[in-house]
């Protein structure tokens, strides 16, 4: 299975936390699109991501998951309730 990563990085701009938060979601969005005008085959994706600063500042962004890996972690989602494939 091919893992691409994709990165945004700013450096010399000081940001506010709800500054990065608006950046991060507006990142989000435009990866998602870019997905779709590539017509990316995903298989039972599994979408993970947020803009918690204080949570997880390492899990910052969003990540798509599918085919087997995306089946794993969903069923380990599903067994704490979150999850359900139809």
């Amino acid at each position: 299975m091919a893992r691409n990563e994709f990165r945004f990085v700013v450096d010399g701009v000081d940001l506010d936390d709800a500054s990065r938060v608006r950046i991060a979601g507006e990142i989000q969005k435009a990866g998602l699109n870019a997905l779709h005008i590539v017509n990316a085959k995903l298989v039972d994706p599994v979408t993970v991501g947020h803009a918690n600063l204080t949570l997880r500042p390492e899990w910052y962004g969003l990540w798509i998951l599918s085919g087997d890996s995306a089946l794993t972690l969903g069923r380990e989602i599903n067994d704490l309730g979150f999850y359900n494939k139809l």
